[in-house]
C-alpha cells in the first residue's frame, strides 16, 4: 500500500507539471515532466513534501535507472547509418564543445578564487583597522 502512494504523489505532481504545461502552452513551451520536476524538487526543498514519503519509489526507480536508457540505445542503433555519415563532424562538435567547457570551467573557477582572495584581504584590512 505504501508502494501505491508513493507512485500517487508521483503521478499527481506529474499530471500537475502537465495541467500547468499545457495553460503556458500558448506562452512558453516546457514539458509538463520538466515542470512537475520542479514542482517536486520546489516541494522537497520547502519540507512541504518529506523525502520519507517518496524515498522508497524513488530508491527503486534509481536501483532500475538502466532500464530508462534502452530506448535511447535502440534509437541510437537505427540511427547508426546517419551517425557514419557525420560522424566527422559529430566528433568535431564534442571535441569543441568539451573545450569550451574545460575553458569556461577553469576560467570560472579562476575567478571565483580571486574574488574570495579579495574579499578575505578586505575583511583582514578591516580588523587591523578595528584592532
Amino acid at each position: 500500500m505504501k508502494f501505491f502512494n508513493q507512485i500517487g504523489i508521483l503521478l499527481g505532481i506529474w499530471a500537475a507539471g502537465e495541467f500547468i504545461s499545457q495553460l503556458i502552452k500558448n506562452v512558453i513551451n516546457i514539458p509538463g515532466s520538466i515542470i512537475g520536476m520542479i514542482i517536486l524538487f520546489v516541494l522537497l526543498e520547502s519540507k512541504i513534501l518529506d523525502e520519507s514519503k517518496i524515498k522508497d519509489l524513488a530508491d527503486f526507480f534509481l536501483g532500475n535507472m538502466s532500464l530508462f536508457f534502452i530506448p535511447a540505445g535502440v534509437s541510437l542503433i537505427e540511427s547508426l547509418g546517419l551517425i557514419k555519415e557525420n560522424a566527422v563532424l559529430l566528433l568535431s562538435c564534442i571535441l569543441i564543445i568539451n573545450v569550451a567547457v574545460m575553458i569556461v570551467s577553469g576560467r570560472s573557477v579562476d575567478l571565483m578564487i580571486k574574488l574570495k582572495e579579495k574579499k578575505e584581504k578586505k575583511e583582514k584590512k578591516e580588523a587591523e583597522e578595528v584592532a
